[in-house]
C-alpha cells in the first residue's frame, strides 16, 4: 500500500534504537529513499526533535530530509520522515588501519559537524553506528533522533551511548551543554575506528582524564598532529577542545602535505614539481630559475 500517496514499501524495514526503517521507492521521483518512523514505546518529540533539526542544516555529509508523512498501520496516525537514502555501509569498530583512507573519512566527519554547528544544532549521538560511508566513499552523519539546538541546549536525563559522552553529560542534575560534546565524541569516534579496546580511562563512567603518552599506543602510525588533535578532542575541559572546523582543517593540512603539484614548460621542455620532484632547475642564458620545494 503507498504511503501519502507517493512512496512505495519495498517490502525492507529494520529497527532498532528508537527507530523503524521502512525502505520506500518515490514513484514521483523514481529514487529510493527510507521512512523513519519511532518505535512505539518512544516519546514523538524525538521525531520532532530530528525533524526540525535536518531542516536546519544542509551538508554534503549530513542525510537528507525530503518530506514529512503520516502512517496510520499502527491503529493511530503517526507522524514520520522521508529520508535520503544511503547505500552503504555504517562505520565500524577497529575497522580502519592510522592511514590515509582514515584521515578522509575522519576530515569528512569534521566537515559534516562543522556544517551541523554552523546551523546551530547539536547532533548529540556522534558515533561510528550513526554515520555511514556510502558506495562512492562519501561519509554521512545520520541519525538526529537526540538532536538539540545550540541555544539554551540543556538535559536532566544521561542518554546517549556511553564512551563517546563527554564527561559533563554524566551529572545527576539539569545539565547545560554545547556543541564541544560532539568534539568529544569525534575523539571518541577517531579513536573507535581504530581500536576495539580503548584505554580505561575512557571507559569509566564519566569518563577520566588521558594523557598523551597514554592514549599513543593507540594511534601509533599516526602523524604527531593528528596525534595530538584526537587527544585534544577527549579533553575533559571542553573550552580546550577545538571547534570542528579547527579540526578539519588540521587535517586538510595532512591530507594535502606533499600533495601539491606544479609544471613548468621552458624551451620545449617539461619539468614537474610533486612529491618525488621537490625541485627543479632551468638554465636560460646566464638566468637560473630554482623550483623550491613544495
Amino acid at each position: 500500500m503507498k504511503i501519502a500517496d507517493r512512496y512505495e514499501p519495498t517490502g525492507a524495514t529494520s529497527a532498532g534504537g528508537m527507530g523503524e526503517i521502512i525502505e520506500c521507492i518515490d514513484l514521483h521521483l523514481q529514487r529510493r529513499v527510507i521512512i523513519k518512523r519511532l518505535q512505539a514505546d518512544i516519546e514523538a518529540r524525538r521525531l520532532l526533535d530530528e525533524q526540525r533539526a535536518l531542516a536546519k542544516v544542509r551538508s554534503k555529509h549530513v542525510v537528507q530530509l525530503y518530506d514529512i508523512v503520516e502512517l496510520t498501520d499502527r491503529r493511530k496516525t503517526e507522524k514520520a520522515i522521508v529520508l535520503e537514502f544511503i547505500e552503504g555501509n555504517n562505520l565500524g569498530i577497529n575497522s580502519f588501519k592510522p592511514d590515509r583512507d582514515y584521515l578522509k573519512v575522519l576530515w569528512q566527519i569534521a566537515g559534516g559537524l562543522k556544517d551541523i554547528h554552523a546551523a546551530g544544532v547539536i547532533h548529540r549521538d556522534i558515533k561510528p553506528d550513526n554515520i555511514r560511508i556510502d558506495v562512492e566513499g562519501v561519509v554521512k552523519i545520520i541519525d538526529f533522533g537526540l538532536a538539540r539546538s545550540t541555544v539554551d541546549a540543556k538535559t536532566r536525563s544521561i542518554i546517549g551511548t556511553p564512551i563517546f559522552m563527554a564527561p559533563e553529560l554524566w551529572g545527576d542534575e539539569t545539565i547545560s551543554f554545547n556543541a564541544s560534546i560532539d568534539v568529544y565524541a569525534f575523539g571518541a569516534t577517531s579513536l573507535a575506528l581504530l581500536t576495539s579496546s580503548p584505554p580505561k580511562e575512557l571507559t569509566k563512567q564519566p569518563p577520566q582524564a588521558i594523557s598523551l603518552r597514554s592514549l599513543g599506543p593507540h594511534l601509533s602510525g599516526l602523524s604527531p598532529d593528528i596525534a595530538a588533535l584526537i587527544h585534544s578532542c577527549l579533553s575533559l575541559d571542553p573550552t580546550n577542545r577545538p571547534t570542528m572546523a579547527d579540526a578539519q582543517a588540521t587535517l586538510a593540512r595532512r591530507l594535502l602535505e606533499n600533495e601539491h603539484r606544479a609544471l613548468v614548460v621552458m624551451n620545449g621542455q617539461i619539468h614537474h614539481l610533486d612529491r618525488i620532484n621537490r625541485k627543479i632547475n632551468i638554465e636560460r642564458g646566464i638566468c637560473r630559475l630554482a623550483g623550491d620545494r613544495i
